[in-house]
């Protein structure tokens, strides 16, 4: 007889419970950084409580109850399905939640698990959620639409054989209905569900659900390190100086925005809020104008133990940190806070006349455009750069070789389009710059140009913590 494999996922809560994570290569949502973490004990198990024991609670080695059907089931072509048409067959099962966005996101990662065992395996996604929030989640969302797994909704007696305070959760059964395996979306990985199937036998490890109790008015970001994983959506504070940390800069845009900046003047946040993911308005100290500061107030020239003595003084530099969905403006989020913990500071950006160098090319010269299809940019001995605009450059110029230039590059060149271009030059030194840009058809001249111009203004006494 053919062996069938179904796995059916319960889900209700995305709790983070544990400090350790399992880590499994090909697991289904291995790479997510907001799952819920599950303990695992080091081996099977005999028994597993979710929850609070109940009668009908049922553990490694209990026998899953016959006549167990469900009428409210997605993507299914019966009015019913019924998990007694599994029986005889090789059965394992799974449970999710759309409130939780690990076991969201693991939904079209199991589908391709389904795929790619095809009829020796079903995946059974299960919620105790009505029909309407399920469609809600997946309508919209592309990957969720291309699911084409039964989804089971209002499932709610199948939680209370499986009461768990974790998701995913995972339970798996064995050709008469026996449970065998209760454990985490972790160990749902081709090596275990091959062994499973050539076998009979697996290596799922026991999944056991804990909880934590926060006492109250405790701080649940800030504090409570018994919560190892705290499944963070959005969260954005502001710190003043603080010692021993080196003054930094980290922005990562993967999964999540993620932006933290450590021990900076002001100077450097809204540079950054304002300048932005931006190559054309980049806002460095030749494009930044101060009105009504003190001489040290928002930045300093100091080095060495002078600096580190400015900053102990506790209102010269800051940290902040920003976590948001990878949907929203990061910057704009930056920007409102600024506004909301600087309330006496007025930022703006206005069009200014000023001397700037300005790219452009030479009379009577048109640049010709790309003829390689891949596009890459290196900096080694000099510029190599293929199939790229020349605006990545004057970017490059502003933020790194010409940052203390008292005049900004501004890309008047008219290119449009992609180009290639090869440059021997010491970048940092405008005269043997403009020379190489000459040899290719271009120049790098001194000129007076309007252009966007990032203005900060005090306008009322600040009124900071350190104070």
């Amino acid at each position: 007889m053919k062996k069938l494999i179904l796995i059916c996922l319960l889900g209700y809560l995305c709790v983070p419970t544990s400090t350790s994570t399992a880590q499994v290569a090909d697991s289904p949502g291995a790479d997510l950084p907001h799952r819920s973490t599950p303990q695992f004990s080091s081996g099977m198990g005999e028994t597993h409580r979710g929850g609070d024991s109940r009668s009908d609670t049922l553990s490694i080695g209990d026998q899953i109850p016959a006549g167990i059907e469900f009428s409210e089931v997605l993507h299914y072509g019966s009015d019913k399905l019924r998990l007694d048409d599994y029986r005889g067959k090789y059965v394992i099962l799974e449970f999710w939640a759309p409130t939780c966005t690990a076991s969201i996101a693991s939904l079209p990662q199991l589908d391709a698990i389904q795929k790619k065992y095809g009829d020796r395996i079903a995946i059974l996604p299960i919620t105790v959620f009505a029909e309407d929030q399920i469609t809600q989640t997946i309508s919209g969302n592309k990957r969720l639409e291309a699911v084409a797994l039964p989804l089971v909704v209002d499932a709610r007696k199948m939680r209370a054989y499986f009461p768990h305070s974790v998701i995913p959760h995972v339970v798996v059964l064995d050709p008469e209905g026996k449970v065998v395996g209760i454990t985490g979306i972790e160990d749902i990985t081709t090596a275990n569900l091959d062994e499973l199937l050539s076998t009979g036998e697996s290596s799922f490890r026991t999944k056991e659900d804990t909880r934590v109790r926060l006492p109250k008015g405790e701080r649940l970001v800030s504090g409570s390190p018994e919560v190892g994983n705290k499944n963070i959506w959005f969260q954005s504070a502001m710190t003043g100086y603080i010692p021993e940390i080196r003054g930094g800069l980290y922005q990562n845009f993967e999964e999540m925005s993620h932006i933290r900046i450590t021990n900076r003047p002001l100077y450097d946040h809204y540079s950054l809020a304002y300048s932005g993911k931006s190559m054309e308005d980049y806002f460095g100290r030749n494009r930044f104008e101060t009105e009504g500061f003190g001489e040290e107030e928002l930045t300093t020239s100091k080095s060495g133990s002078d600096y580190r003595e400015w900053m102990a003084q506790g209102n010269h530099v800051f940290g902040y940190e920003l976590i948001a969905p990878a949907h929203t403006d990061p910057y704009e989020l930056m920007r409102e806070d600024l506004r909301r913990f600087f309330p006496h500071i007025e930022a703006k950006v206005e069009k200014k006349k000023k001397t700037v160098y300005a790219l452009i090319q030479q009379e009577g010269s048109v640049y010709p455009a790309s003829t390689t299809e891949q596009s890459s940019y290196a900096m080694g001995a000099g510029l190599q750069m293929r199939n790229l605009s020349i605006q990545g450059l004057v970017h490059h110029l502003n933020v790194v070789f010409l940052r203390n230039s008292p005049y900004p590059v501004i890309n008047k060149t008219g290119l449009d389009y992609p180009i290639d271009l090869d440059l021997q030059a010491n970048f940092s030194d405008v005269e043997s710059l403009g020379q190489a840009l000459r040899e290719k058809g271009l120049d790098l001249v001194k000129r007076e140009e309007e252009i966007n111009v990032l203005v900060i203004r005090k306008v009322a006494e600040p009124k900071l913590l350190a104070l």
